[in-house]
């Protein structure tokens, strides 16, 4: 089974990667193909309506046959850093000690059908990383979806070909599509990961999903998916290396319900996820064992003239250090972290754009694991955001796909990566880790 699943999804990875570059998120390849404006399928971007929804679940196919030059589409991430504090030696190699501007993504990618047909359809993306300059393959969800019925009742299909757990979910809470959707790469960020978001680009698997509605106004969604982690070689290829290396499959289960009624829609589902990684640097012997289990929860309220929804998240992950412990690499036999997400975002004529956000990090103290004063993981950050969005109904004439985000955010942290105050036992503060990101997202 290890050997099916890893030398199909090397084929499909070759494969792909000469058919079509693209992490996609409102693409306007999709608007070219539908014929319908990026708002029929995102609140802004990136988050998803109703319609959005359905148009990923069934492939990516609706409007199109086959790939043609308007499935093809670019991307780029410009924007201006300031900290509360300076950094001593730069915000990043190359980049001054603060007040920075970087074209910090630029990518190309494809969306769209690949056969309507068959109900083969994708999007795949390479991205330019300005800050690291470096080439890599980013987010990747290549479908085959078919309509069936289960006991009387619609159901939709499909298998997935995909390289980061969340990546193929439908709703905004999970970490794929969850907040931050812009966040700087300029900027500090917190020590601790949890599994599920680190994986990320650094595994490749398949899996099946469905979509059950048990009555026009209820779906119930389900997913399967196994994850192999890419090998080293071919991790510093795509230009993700060294990717963690993993014992055997990681496997990822997805539920999730939703109600729709009138203009509003709520989803509440779990995913969750296992895996043992080697320690770092190493491909055999022992392994440690990690257990993401997840909540989630979304609701949405959209009319013409406005879109309101909140996104909630909690990730509570298992830490068994079975390898590391004895080697030293950790303080404590088994930890655990956890992440907490709430996010309130409004839309007013498909123009202005406010979202509240405020994330908490927490678990219990490893001194040699993260390093700090105290040991302990905790961060706490609330971020308040500003958009400006011109051409969310079409853009102009000689460039009708052309969609643009002009974003402010502003980042406060009351605590990072364990304290308040001095949180590096060298006298830093956590707010010196405040952050004003603005720019401009553009997508043509």
């Amino acid at each position: 089974m290890r050997k099916v699943v890893q030398q199909s999804g090397l084929l499909a990875i070759l494969a792909l990667s000469a058919l079509a570059p693209g992490r996609a998120w409102a693409i306007p390849a999709f608007a070219a193909q539908t014929g319908e404006p990026c708002s029929a399928c995102h609140i802004g971007f990136p988050q998803l309506t109703p319609y959005g929804r359905d148009f990923k679940l069934e492939g990516y196919i609706a409007g199109g046959t086959f790939p043609t030059w308007k499935n093809f589409a670019l991307m780029s991430q410009i924007g201006f850093t300031q900290m509360h504090d300076k950094v001593p030696g730069g915000l990043a190699p190359g980049f001054k000690s603060n007040d920075a501007w970087a074209a910090q993504q630029t990518s190309l990618f494809y969306g769209g059908a690949l056969d309507s047909k068959l109900g083969i359809g994708a999007f795949v993306q390479v991205t330019y990383d300005g800050i690291a300059h470096q080439l890599h393959w980013d987010n990747i969800d290549i479908r085959l979806a078919r309509p069936g019925q289960l006991f009387g009742k619609p159901l939709f299909w499909g298998l997935t070909f995909n390289n980061a757990p969340t990546v193929t979910d439908l709703w905004n809470s999970p970490p794929s599509w969850g907040y931050p959707f812009i966040p700087s790469g300029l900027a500090n960020g917190p020590a601790a990961e949890q599994q599920i978001p680190a994986l990320a680009q650094g595994v490749y698997g398949v899996g099946a999903y469905s979509a059950l509605n048990l009555t026009p106004e209820n779906m119930l969604y389900t997913e399967v998916d196994f994850y192999k982690s890419l090998p080293n070689r071919m991790s510093y290829a795509l230009g993700v290396g060294p990717a963690t290396q993993i014992d055997g499959l990681v496997p990822y289960v997805r539920l999730a319900v939703q109600h729709q009624w009138g203009n509003s829609s709520i989803e509440v589902g779990s995913y969750a996820l296992m895996d043992r990684p080697y320690p770092q640097g190493m491909i055999n012997g022992p392994t440690d064992q990690f257990l993401d289990i997840a909540a989630d929860s979304q609701f949405q309220y959209i009319t013409a003239k406005q879109a309101f929804s909140v996104q909630a998240n909690f990730i509570h992950e298992s830490q068994s250090w079975q390898a590391s412990y004895p080697l030293g690499l950790v303080s404590n036999p088994a930890d655990t972290l956890n992440t907490a997400t709430l996010t309130v975002s409004e839309l007013l004529l498909q123009k202005y754009g406010i979202t509240e956000s405020y994330s908490i990090i927490y678990g219990n103290s490893d001194v040699s694991l993260y390093g700090n004063a105290n040991g302990k993981p905790n961060t706490t950050s609330w971020t308040t955001e500003l958009d400006y969005y011109p051409f969310n109904n079409g853009g102009p004439a000689f460039l009708p796909w052309l969609n643009a985000k002009f974003f402010v955010e502003n980042t406060l942290y009351p605590t990072f990566n364990g304290l308040a105050r001095n949180y590096d036992g060298a006298g830093t503060n956590a707010q010196a880790n405040d952050t004003l990101f603005a720019g401009i997202w553009l997508a043509f």
